[in-house]
């Protein structure tokens, strides 16, 4: 299984990667580029909002009015559900409830129909015929009671018992009316003064020992003997002897005792009593008792009539004044006499329909359920107008929806056209510059100059784009160099608003030439200066490169930056160093070590003594002018230095040839068994080696 060691400045010590770590613990931090992203770049569509970073207030603006938008729409469509829900569970109860009214509009009612109710819901608040509808159905009752035998038995037991009741009730009421209307009880008050003041107006006439009623009592009898009034030339009835001046003046005195208005007042008064107390016996002979005997009058009835007729009767002494409760039993009375009457009618019309035969019955039954229908279903509708208004709000309701919300498409579809027009503005627009600026670093000319431009595709608000030029992918017209330039391009400016802050190039700059390669160590460069908290990482196969990227580096005074690390076989990274002091010092460290070495710490000590090798020779031998390899952009020699050269003699020569292969691992060969054989001892034999030759030339120098 593959796996290498690995060990970051801020780790304690070491780590071992295998596959199954993958990007590992900080692969969040990672922004990758290999040629896998490449072909990406080059051949997938490119969302500009991934490279340009706007406040939230520019574009999430039109994110939030859509959602908001959204959640009202859900907000009422689920009020419009509800309403809905609810109306149909109305309609339903409602045609429940008028189901007998067979044709009738709330018999059938749904939500097709459901506009037909507030015609329905007028018709029942006219309705105003109840007392109609009460007596016609009473009058269908006793009909169809008739219809059978025991009925009509019945039902005339029925109208003998409650007419008897109309009767005395009749009775009572209209004696009691006529005592209050007479007021007794005032009357005798008015008497007794009526009567106290004739006392006085006749005290003078009134014999010592004598009364007022005697004196009245007297000159009644003498008046139909005596024209009182014109006494004069009369005799005396009593003495027959004739009247003079003065008994002439007496008699006209009780003449107007007699005649005069105060007594006739006073009789008038007395008869009214009279005739009240008359009226008042013929209350109490009203036969009361008799009502309990009545078996076919209902006991609501029985017990009106009883509570109300003792009201009625206690207030019919004629020594006190009606009471309030008594007037309104009286009214009371008065009304249902009307309705039990209309009763009593309804049975006597009944009981002459079946003398008349069943077909006369039959006939007028048929007749009054007919003019009952409508009258009963204007009533089942007026008793429910509460709950019919109530339906009647929810059909309004359920149109109202119906005909607001069909706007909210378009209005979401201008929220988009108005989204997708700020992000061409905001996003689209800045991309494309951003991306040319690229271009321009990256190949020192503009997209224009590739024919390159960014077709738009998608309908929402962020779009995305594709490269394209001359109406064809790139991908099929520019060249490999120049895909690989736009995928970098596309990659660099992505990365000024990335989050990532560890970057890793893997061989970008395949397919490039001279030109190419120098612009893009410049671009890594200026980014490197411009942004100092990101981790570069770039992986290269190319020595040229590697040199170049290198000079490029250091003439932006990033030298002290710069962390070389060579691969070696794909499993061992090391940090490459030609310093001589610090490769011995590594070297000594790890033979110090008690015991064998390990495979790891030998394969470690070969690859620091090939260096080792590499550096005595270029460091002594040429005076650090000499490169391993000769390249085509390797900077020019100071060939001053040239001067200081020391010969490396065949013998010496031959010895770090020997050396180098002995410490190398050809391609082909097997890894796991490298140094099995190869001792400390032989590290430390070679590493003697090394030194010698080196101290060997130094003193030749």
């Amino acid at each position: 299984m593959p796996a290498f060691r690995f060990k970051f400045r801020s780790d304690a010590k070491q780590q071992t990667w295998t596959p199954a770590a993958g990007y590992g613990p900080r692969q969040e931090t990672v922004k990758y580029f290999d040629t896998e992203i490449a072909i990406q770049n080059v051949t997938n569509a490119v969302e500009p909002g991934r490279v340009i970073v706007l406040a939230p207030f520019k574009l999430h603006v039109f994110e939030w009015a859509k959602a908001i938008t959204n959640k009202f729409r859900a907000s009422l469509q689920k009020a419009q559900q509800d309403n809905e829900t609810k109306l149909i569970q109305r309609l339903t109860a409602i045609r429940t409830e008028f189901t007998k009214f067979k044709g009738r509009p709330l018999a059938l009612i749904d939500e097709k129909t459901a506009t037909l109710l507030s015609g329905e819901i007028e018709l029942g608040e006219e309705f105003k015929d109840r007392q109609l509808f009460a007596d016609k159905q009473s009058a269908a009752d006793e009909l169809e009671k008739a219809s059978s035998g025991e009925g009509l038995k019945l039902l005339r037991a029925e109208h003998r018992e409650l007419e008897s009741l109309l009767t005395a009730l009749n009775t009572l009421l209209n004696l009691a009316a006529e005592i209050w209307a007479l007021e007794p009880a005032t009357k005798a008050n008015t008497l007794l003064e009526k009567q106290t003041a004739q006392e006085v107006l006749t005290k003078e006439l009134v014999l010592e020992g004598g009364t007022l009623d005697g004196l009245l009592g007297l000159l009644r009898s003498a008046s139909p003997m005596c024209k009182m009034d014109e006494a004069t030339g009369q005799v005396c009835p009593l003495c027959k002897r004739g009247l003079g001046v003065a008994e002439v003046a007496l008699f006209k005195q009780y003449y107007g005792v007699l005649a005069g208005e105060l007594e006739q007042s006073i009789s008038a008064i007395k008869a009214e009593i009279a005739k009240a107390r008359e009226i008042a016996l013929a209350v109490g002979q009203i036969d009361r008792v008799g009502w309990d005997k009545c078996t076919t009058i209902p006991e609501a009835i029985l017990s009106a009539a009883k509570s109300g007729s003792e009201l009625v009767l206690a207030s019919c002494d004629i020594s006190k004044a009606p009471t309030e409760e008594a007037k309104a039993a009286l009214e009371s009375l008065k009304a249902s006499v009307i309705v039990w009457a209309t009763q009593l009618e309804s049975k006597r019309m009944a009981i002459e329909a079946a003398a008349r035969g069943r077909g006369e019955l039959v006939n007028r039954l048929t007749k009054l359920r007919a003019e009952l229908e409508p009258l009963e279903y204007a009533q089942a509708i007026n008793d429910r107008l509460v709950t019919l208004r109530g339906v009647e709000q929810m059909v309004a309701q359920s149109q109202f929806w119906s005909n607001s919300l069909r706007s909210f498409t378009q209005l979401l579809k201008r929220i988009t056209e108005k989204a997708k027009h700020a992000y061409e503005e905001l996003v689209v627009a800045d991309f494309e510059t951003r991306l040319d600026r690229e271009y321009m670093a990256l190949a020192e000319k503009g997209m224009a100059a590739f024919g390159v431009v960014l077709a738009r595709k998608g309908t929402e608000a962020a779009v995305t784009v594709l490269p394209h030029v001359g109406g064809k992918s790139i991908e099929g017209v520019l060249s490999e160099g120049e895909q690989r330039l736009h995928a970098l391009a596309l990659f660099f400016a992505e990365l000024e608003t990335c989050s990532q802050s560890v970057l890793v190039f893997d061989d970008p700059i395949s397919s490039f030439d001279y030109n190419y390669i120098a612009n893009y160590c410049a671009r890594l460069r200026d980014f490197a200066v411009k942004f100092p908290g990101r981790q570069i990482i770039v992986l290269t196969h190319n020595w040229e490169f590697f040199v170049q990227f290198q000079t490029t580096l250091n003439s932006g005074g990033l030298n002290t930056e710069l962390s070389v690390q060579v691969l070696e076989r794909c499993s061992t990274v090391a940090e490459y160093s030609e310093k001589l002091d610090e490769l011995k010092a590594d070297l000594i460290a790890i033979l110090a070590l008690p015991g064998e070495p390990t495979k790891p710490q030998k394969e470690e000590m070969a690859g620091k003594m090939r260096r080792m090798i590499e550096a005595v020779v270029n460091t002594h031998v040429f005076n650090s002018q000499r490169q391993q390899y000769k390249q085509r952009k390797h900077s020019v020699s100071e060939f001053h230095h040239y001067t200081k050269l020391v010969r490396l003699e065949p013998a010496e020569a031959t010895i770090l040839r020997d050396l180098f292969a002995k410490l190398s691992i050809t391609e082909h060969d097997d890894a796991r068994n490298a140094y099995v054989n190869t001792d400390k001892t032989t590290f430390q034999y070679r590493y003697n080696s090394i030194l010698a030759i080196e101290a060997a030339v130094i003193s030749r120098r």
